[in-house]
């Protein structure tokens, strides 16, 4: 696998959401109690920016329609999005989220 350095764990407060760009891709990090889960940054359902949505608990919310996604898995757990969100492996090292793109 090879990581790349994406931001400072101190960006992304606990319960927050953050976009970053890396590699032509817009990733979407969720500070979940201090474990970070990357995902894409887009809903599969309108391409609505997820970083304008909500965490409700360990649950993202889409700011257009609705849909609701599970933070750790990008799995659809209320439409009307229908395909899960892409989910990149990520790691922390020395104060920083690493992803695997």
């Amino acid at each position: 696998m090879a990581y790349v350095k994406l931001c400072r764990t101190d960006a992304v407060p606990p319960g927050e959401l953050r976009q970053f760009n890396a590699g032509g891709e817009e990733i979407l990090v969720a500070n979940l109690e201090g474990k970070y889960s990357c995902l894409a940054a887009r809903c599969t359902h309108a391409g609505a920016p997820l970083a304008e949505g909500e965490m409700d608990g360990n649950v993202l919310v889409c700011p257009w329609h609705g849909s609701r996604f599970g933070v750790g898995d990008g799995s659809v757990l209320l439409g009307p999005a229908q395909k899960p969100l892409k989910v990149y492996a990520a790691e922390v090292r020395d104060g920083y989220v690493w992803i695997d793109l």
